[in-house]
């Protein structure tokens, strides 16, 4: 018992359970030494993996299906979809004269084209045989289940980089942004929670998304005149837009991130107006409307850090004082459009000079604005 006393001691004190009984522990000081001589894989202890994966969170597209897609033809290498700017105004129309005088011609310059030249995206993940035969879990569908995810993610960001726009904390490293509204030319237009303006160090804390805010962008969005920013005061342009209207088949669509859903949400005015008839369609990602705009939360919006600078019009980029996130109100399927050069495809085959089995994911596709007017941007802080 000497010996036995070095690896055990014996705690005799009673413990009594719910039900009454009076039980005594046994407890050992040493717990290595029964679970074996490694702390790190306890190799003396059963170890059991289930068969069922828990997943995690998984977001599907959102941008995507708002809008325009087209394929590129075999043996091209770039797609144009032509477009009409707008309609020529009422004003740029010329009377014609009585007989015998000659009618003035009027010129029709509306007509234009956005280029879509896709780029090819490739992908591969390698899992050796061991790895496939030993492991408990399906790892073929468990990787394929990542590349997928990975396709959801990488279009969704193609599409509101050229829509949306971007943010960095360098300020000449911003690549993507919209066409924006000047003086002389059409284009997107943007504005900002509270009296924020595109002076640097604006946006303050407080200046979340509000249903007003809303207002104002559908407002912008709707009307024939356009607004941007001259020396830190919106003004209004010289240049006239498209004046959009939403149908059922091209509603409003307003995208926003998981931190302004809580802002709207605690909105009694949202919360009152965001339902639905019984016959509507539902985004994916879906919340609600507002004053006939489908409101669509998702991750993806472009988020900003205090000191990081978001595009304005390429000269004047402000820099953020707070968190926040870029939101968008557009047209679906009239601002923005999706070519495919090859359609996502996910391959898996065998490589045995490697003894391995491959996920391979191709795709090719070009993202790019078509009506900027048809774009509205939120900035808003997130608390």
């Amino acid at each position: 018992m000497k010996d036995l006393k070095t690896y055990f001691e014996f705690n005799f004190e009673p413990k009594r359970g719910k039900l009454g009984w009076t039980t005594f522990e046994l407890g050992a000081t040493t717990v290595s030494d029964v679970r074996g001589d490694s702390l790190s894989t306890y190799e003396l202890l059963p170890v059991v993996w289930t068969k069922r994966l828990i997943d995690a969170a998984r977001e599907k597209t959102r941008f995507l299906e708002t809008v325009r897609q087209e394929v590129v033809p075999e043996n091209a290498d770039q797609v144009i979809i032509p477009i009409r700017k707008k309609y020529l105004a009422a004003s740029s129309w010329s009377s014609g004269g009585e007989e015998p005088t000659s009618i003035t011609a009027t010129d029709i310059n509306t007509p234009d084209g956005v280029q879509l030249k896709p780029t090819d995206y490739n992908y591969r993940v390698d899992l050796s045989y061991k790895a496939v035969r030993t492991n408990a879990i399906n790892m073929v569908q468990f990787a394929r289940d990542e590349i997928t995810r990975f396709y959801d993610v990488l279009v969704d960001q193609k599409i509101r980089d050229n829509t949306m726009g971007d943010a960095n904390s360098t300020e000449n490293n911003l690549t993507a942004a919209p066409t924006p509204m000047s003086d002389s030319a059409n284009g997107a237009q943007y504005i900002f929670g509270g009296d924020a303006t595109d002076a640097d160090d604006s946006l303050e804390t407080g200046d979340i998304l509000t249903t007003d805010m809303i207002r104002k962008a559908i407002r912008l969005l709707s009307s024939e005149i356009g607004w941007y920013w001259s020396s830190n005061t919106f003004t209004k342009s010289s240049t006239s837009k498209n004046p959009w209207e939403p149908t059922a088949a091209e509603p409003f669509v307003l995208f926003i991130a998981p931190e302004q859903r809580e802002a709207l949400q605690g909105d009694s005015q949202f919360t009152n107006a965001a339902e639905y008839g019984s016959n509507e369609v539902v985004l994916t990602g879906e919340i609600g409307q507002y004053l006939g705009v489908k409101v669509i939360c998702t991750s993806k919006c472009t988020s900003f850090a205090d000191n990081d600078y978001i595009y304005g019009d390429g000269t004047t980029n402000p820099k953020m004082n707070v968190d926040g996130h870029i939101c968008m109100l557009a047209k679906a399927f009239r601002y923005g459009a999706m070519a495919w050069g090859n359609k996502p495809t996910v391959k898996v085959f065998d490589y045995p000079s490697t003894s391995q089995v491959r996920i391979l994911l191709t795709l090719a596709m070009a993202a790019k604005e078509v009506h900027s007017d048809a774009i509205v941007r939120l900035i808003v802080s997130d608390q």
